[in-house]
């Protein structure tokens, strides 16, 4: 008997995934089992393989055996789907005894693998397949367990339509995660509460430090007294406004210039949560420097200096660091300003500030 329940524990248990083929096997008395579901007949994002055959076995039959499935191809053409076949009804025994995939798979390793029950499973865009197996000495596969198999059809294709919407939901996490890591600022997601929900890496390497931020009970605190109540006060009003205002507050460090924390709040659903952005003055955005020269046409030395500007640093200071004469950095601005169609150095870096800052890139020609 197949129970139900141990079907949809497959839904959201990779481990009862991965046993799901064996507990089918076993549930009809076959001698193995692989089930699989994907978006298409040439796609399989997961398989569950009843454990009869050895990893080794199945990557062989992957790699050059697939499309000589008989009994798979079969199933195909007869294009009807969550319905359950005795394949030993729609390909004749002399026909899979002539086959490439018993011949060359199966005999070479001493295995006599000859009755099948399968069936392509169809809801939505999901697409799966399963296939119940025994040996050429054991019986055939009766009308009763045809029945059997026939009656979890439906409950396996829910499954694999959740497991299917699991697997978006989880690509578009990734998706998500990989987007905020590659911004260069540490970002915080809280509850309304406080209690926090994500952060990215460069979040969690500043709570690694503990040099400005801690988390406690997982909710974020600041390590001077001062800086903790203008947190826990801007997080308050950022949780009870109704709008998306924003505030900011200063956090200082043992060391080093103090992170600036932008702080809002949004609407999630019918949920609100609270945005946390920190921002570290020091860190430098790698990418700066190649994408100003992609986008106005700068030299390197140019683009150097455009960024030295935007970081804070003076004509002459720079000269200085450079080893130029400040003539010669004067040259650079003049050109910088033509090819950014602009006349004063207060106007480039507010034009240089509107890009994105990025984080994980390196600076390339």
């Amino acid at each position: 008997m197949i129970r139900t329940e141990e079907i949809y524990d497959a839904a959201a248990d990779d481990a009862a995934f991965d046993q799901l083929a064996a507990t089918l096997a076993e549930a009809v008395g076959a001698r193995s089992a692989v089930i699989h579901w994907g978006h298409g007949a040439d796609h399989a994002a997961e398989i569950s393989y009843s454990g009869y055959f050895s990893d080794a076995q199945m990557a062989l039959y992957d790699e050059e055996f697939q499309s000589d499935d008989i009994w798979g191809t079969a199933l195909v053409q007869r294009d009807q789907a969550n319905r359950v076949w005795n394949c030993e009804a729609i390909v004749p025994d002399a026909v899979y005894e002539g086959s490439r995939i018993y011949n060359e798979w199966i005999r070479p390793m001493g295995d006599d693998t000859f009755h099948c029950l399968g069936g392509i499973v169809q809801r939505g865009a999901v697409l799966g397949h399963i296939g119940l197996h025994r040996g050429r000495t054991q019986k055939q596969f009766d009308a009763q367990e045809l029945h059997a198999v026939q009656q979890s059809i439906d409950h396996i294709g829910r499954m694999f339509e959740i497991r299917s919407k699991l697997d978006r939901a989880a690509h578009y996490g990734r998706s998500l995660h990989a987007t905020i890591d590659m911004v260069g600022h540490a970002v915080f997601t809280l509850n309304a509460q406080g209690v926090l929900i994500d952060c990215n890496r460069a979040a969690d390497r500043i709570l690694s430090r503990g040099d400005a931020l801690t988390l406690r009970q997982r909710r974020i605190k600041a390590r001077e007294a001062r800086d903790e109540d203008a947190l826990q006060a801007a997080l308050r009003a950022a949780a009870a406004r109704q709008d998306s205002q924003a505030s900011a507050i200063f956090v200082h460090r043992e060391q080093g210039l103090p992170y600036m924390l932008s702080i809002a709040a949004v609407r999630i659903g019918s949920e609100r949560q609270v945005v946390v952005i920190a921002t570290d003055p020091a860190d430098r955005d790698m990418s700066l420097t190649s994408r100003i020269r992609a986008l106005y046409g700068l030299t390197r030395a140019e683009a150097e200096v455009v960024e030295a500007l935007c970081a804070g640093q003076g004509l002459e200071e720079l000269s200085q660091e450079r080893g130029v004469a400040i003539n010669t950095v004067r040259t650079q601005l003049k050109n910088i300003y033509v090819k950014l169609d602009c006349s004063r150095q207060s106007e480039l870096v507010a034009r240089i500030s509107q890009l994105p800052r990025l984080s994980s890139f390196d600076g390339q020609d």
